[in-house]
């Protein structure tokens, strides 16, 4: 805590998890079952797993037109992004945001789906994160991450970013695994309508409302677990009657998820890490979508320094170097199990020609899926 004039501030990183080892690495027997990246693939910043391209992105239609992708199909789109808020992510959280507005008008006008409810989470549940907060005199305060940081924030003032002490807008919900964001990192309201904690196609504004939401900020725990929030956020307990996501997850959607790390996700890493492995995270996101792998599409931009053709550098640690990744060969076997997966490099430059692509892949599985009847 520094003192200064009338400002107090108090600033407490979160503990870094350590680079852990895995023997884990993706197999390699067929493109089909495994989602192996080539060269050639790795080297063009996206690996599509498990997956079989079309010719291209579908970028060439007039103003006004829009690709039904033919006859049937899928009407409705669930979107759900997992957002690294560890320190290390700043650059990475910055390049998502700034590639949204091309990735949703590419699938508004390429997808058969019109029906869209977009959700952003972090990779932890609100507790053991950093805390950046300052205090004016009069007991002024703001802080991040927010909301949960304006509790430490109100114990020596008596508002936090805007909102009285005793009456803070945190609840339950923001301190669970893969509950939806309401606030930027600073405290913002996002504005969702009807106060859900996922956007609806109709939102306004939605590429500014997704800015805010997937700004989760950089104080977040240092023991993420990207597949445990993702798991959490489609789970039932969250997507029920009354729950924090209640509404989010449709039976009659395709679930495309995307996430985001500059870390592996490694229970053997310090004992932190998401529960179980690759396959029992492809199993908990099939059985969610009732059974039916092909109603998911994964979007998974994580470190690739062990693939051939990878973006980024080996042995750099992010948390020394905010342009590094560690290798994640867990989260890539993961992506691989699904027929709509598609593997990208989190150290590219930028993701647009990540999302441009995905789309595709995205718009095969709207056309192929079949709602339960």
């Amino acid at each position: 805590m520094t003192e200064s004039g009338g400002t107090t501030t108090i600033t407490t990183l979160a503990p870094t998890s350590q680079t852990g080892s895995s023997t884990d690495t993706p197999t390699s027997t067929s493109s089909s079952s495994t989602g192996a990246t080539t060269a050639d693939e790795a080297t063009s910043d996206t690996a599509t797993a498990g997956t079989t391209m079309n010719d291209g992105p579908k970028l060439d239609l007039p103003d006004g037109e829009t690709d039904t992708g033919g006859l049937g199909g899928c009407k409705k789109a669930d979107f759900l992004f997992v957002v690294d808020a560890s320190g290390s992510m700043s650059n990475e959280q910055a390049s998502l945001v700034a590639s949204f507005p091309g990735f949703i008008a590419t699938i508004t006008r390429t997808l058969s789906a019109s029906d869209y409810h977009i959700m952003a989470v972090s990779t932890d549940d609100g507790m053991n994160t950093g805390v950046n907060s300052q205090c004016m005199m009069g007991g002024l305060c703001t802080c991040t991450p927010a909301p949960t940081c304006c509790e430490i924030s109100c114990e020596s003032g008596t508002t936090c970013n805007g909102a009285p002490c005793d009456d803070l807008p945190i609840g339950p919900c923001d301190y669970k695994y893969g509950s939806g964001r309401l606030f930027d990192a600073g405290g913002k309201s996002c504005m969702l309508a009807a106060d859900r904690r996922y956007m609806l196609a109709t939102q306004p504004d939605i590429a500014d409302t997704f800015g805010c939401i997937a700004d989760v900020g950089t104080y977040g725990s240092g023991d993420e677990k990207p597949m445990l929030a993702a798991i959490k956020a489609v789970s039932d307990a969250q997507n029920g009657p009354g729950a924090c996501n209640e509404g989010f997850l449709r039976d009659d959607a395709i679930l495309v998820l995307t996430f985001i790390t500059d870390e592996e996700d490694d229970v053997g890493d310090m004992n932190n890490g998401s529960p179980g492995g690759p396959q029992q995270w492809y199993e908990a996101m099939v059985a969610a979508k009732g059974g039916d792998p092909e109603a998911v599409v994964v979007l998974g931009l994580v470190g690739d320094s062990n693939l051939p053709g990878g973006v980024c550098l080996p042995d750099v640690d992010p948390n020394m170097n905010g342009n590094g990744a560690e290798a994640a060969p867990r989260l890539q076997s993961f992506v691989g199990m699904f027929p709509n997966g598609v593997l990208g490099s989190v150290c590219a430059p930028e993701y647009t020609p990540f999302f441009i692509d995905a789309v595709d892949v995205i718009d095969l599985a709207c056309d192929n899926f079949e709602p339960p009847r």
